[in-house]
């Protein structure tokens, strides 16, 4: 997985004033590690930025019309409208967004030619039916296993890579951030930084109403959802169940798929009907902990500062030490303070990457303001995250966080020792946020260590976060 230290927004770097670019309607991306949200372009004809509503559908909907065209006169693998059609579906790295799945240095590669072909027999399969909207493209996330949200994402933003460049452009000079056209040979003079090769990349900015924790086409139990609004596919898709004992989310993903296969018709109206429920990524439910992850990042470190002092040169017991003050921070502001509103949504606890990334915030700020040489290295694909504090190659300290409703049992007695292994340390620090719902978990990680401990062996330590609702400070004093 991809290792991020010291992530580097946008804002900050360029000088802007916090809040200028939601003003504006975009992203605020970290120059240095891609934010874990994605285009989703079935949300392009939405959009309130008049560029991308309508010049970038435009143009998304001319460049997949024209490889669907290829597609309909192509005979057979191979032949030459195939190759055209390959030509038109580029997953190559596109311009640089700040969006997805990558790591430190936010470099894309190119998707297998696996993955693009399985995309051009599923949508030759659907043109055969007789289906020619440009925009089936959206859904290949639900057609094809293996096309990820990067995949879809990276595509779209090929396609409206000018109009993302325009309005990146446009900014940029109405705010006083500097840009470059690359001595002439880029055709819009857009910002850049520098990598620590010494390299410059070039960066566009996104309309944050274009974007979503994963594209719609990524999540079957929101398509299920979608989809169960319409009548006509409904009874289509229970016709496909069949009667009888509960059905699984493989039941029911098979028997959509069968569904919008069914015929050009049923293809365009499953198509319409799960565009018309996607919905961006919304900054209030926040249900990544992104924007209380910039919040955090953006506020005043003199709030994170201690007294006491940290000798990190007389070895890993030290660290640890420095790492539970980190975690002592953010237990006090969850438990004490109001940040446990930032782990719900709708009254429901919110995914387990909002903790974690909030947490990787405060211990990020922690070290800043207590101006100690170590910060928090967390591992930021796609998976759960985890965390390492080091110095140097030995000493080295990591933290795993779950979710109170998770697999606890397992991370604490296999998944934080497979990642302890890993980095070569005996140091692990187990962290549950409790929503209220742990039960007897607790007491069972709890005996593993002292059973652990009682057979002479090292047993990671257990810190326990009470993210459960709570009063307003006021009425708590």
């Amino acid at each position: 997985m991809a290792k991020v230290k010291n992530p580097i927004l946008f804002s900050t770097h360029f000088g802007l004033k916090p809040g200028t670019l939601e003003a504006a309607g975009l992203v605020d991306p970290f120059l240095n590690v891609d934010t874990q949200l994605f285009i989703d372009p079935a949300l392009l004809e939405k959009s309130s930025n008049d560029l991308i509503r309508g010049e970038g559908l435009a143009a998304f909907r001319k460049h997949f019309d024209d490889f669907l065209r290829l597609l309909t006169i192509s005979e057979r693998e191979g032949d030459a409208a195939w190759r055209a059609a390959e030509r038109l579906l580029d997953l190559s790295e596109p311009p640089d967004n700040g969006l997805g799945y990558g790591g430190s240095r936010r470099s894309g590669s190119s998707r297998p030619d696996e993955i693009r072909d399985s995309i051009m027999r599923t949508s030759k399969e659907i043109v055969t039916l007789g289906s020619k909207d440009p925009e089936m493209l959206s859904l290949m996330g639900f057609f094809e296993e293996n096309v990820g949200p990067d995949t879809i994402s990276d595509f779209t933003t090929r396609a409206i890579a000018t109009q993302l460049a325009k309005i990146t452009e446009k900014f940029c000079h109405e705010h006083g951030v500097p840009t470059s056209d690359n001595q002439g040979e880029n055709e819009f003079s857009l910002p850049y930084f520098k990598l620590e090769d010494g390299k410059e990349k070039y960066v566009v900015l996104v309309p944050s109403d274009i974007v979503r924790e994963l594209p719609i086409a990524n999540d079957p139990s929101e398509i299920y959802a979608a989809v169960s609004y319409n009548q006509k596919i409904r009874d289509r898709v229970n016709a496909f169940l069949g009667d009888g004992a509960r059905h699984s989310a493989a039941d029911r993903k098979a028997a959509m798929r069968k569904t919008a296969l069914e015929s050009a018709e049923l293809f365009d109206l499953f198509l319409k009907t799960v565009k018309n429920f996607a919905k961006a990524y919304d900054p209030n439910d926040d249900l990544l902990g992104y924007h209380k992850l910039k919040e955090v990042l953006t506020s005043d470190i003199s709030a994170f500062k201690v007294s006491k002092k940290f000798d990190l040169a007389a070895g890993p017991e030290k660290i640890a030490e420095l790492v539970h003050e980190t975690i002592a921070t953010f237990k006090h502001h969850v438990e004490k303070g109001n940040l446990w509103e930032a782990l719900w949504a709708d009254g429901k606890p919110k995914k387990e990457r909002a903790s974690q990334l909030i947490y990787f915030a405060i211990a990020d700020c922690f070290c800043k303001a207590n101006n100690v040489d170590i910060s928090p290295e967390a591992n930021m694909g796609g998976g759960p995250i985890d965390f390492k504090f080091s110095v140097g190659y030995e000493a080295r300290v990591l933290v795993e966080m779950k979710r109170s409703n998770g697999s606890v049992r397992h991370g604490y007695e296999k998944q934080l020792e497979f990642y302890k292994e890993a980095a070569k340390t005996f140091h692990g620090i187990f962290v549950v946020i409790d929503y209220g719902d742990l039960g007897s978990k607790l007491a069972t990680i709890q005996q593993i260590r002292a059973e652990r401990l009682a057979a002479g062996e090292k047993a990671s330590d257990i810190v326990v976060i009470d993210a459960t609702p709570k009063a307003s400070a006021s009425k708590r004093s």
